[in-house]
């Protein structure tokens, strides 16, 4: 149960942090270049990459 809760945060937190990203990186490409850029699919990438790492590093920490 432990290991299902942590996937889901790290889905919602791995999504909102690719919404930050993806936002700071429009600003920034605005700001400098005077055209958004950004990465396509960037809060998705995140969400999966951020599911696999939280209970990764959950059980790392539970047991050591």
């Amino acid at each position: 149960m432990r290991t299902f809760i942590a996937i889901i945060v790290g889905l919602i937190g791995g999504f909102v942090l690719g919404i930050a990203l993806s936002s700071l990186m429009g600003i920034l490409g605005m700001t400098i270049f005077n055209t958004p850029f950004g990465i396509k699919f960037l809060p998705y990438y995140t969400a999966i990459i951020c599911a696999i790492l939280v209970p990764f590093l959950d059980h790392k920490k539970t047991n050591g």
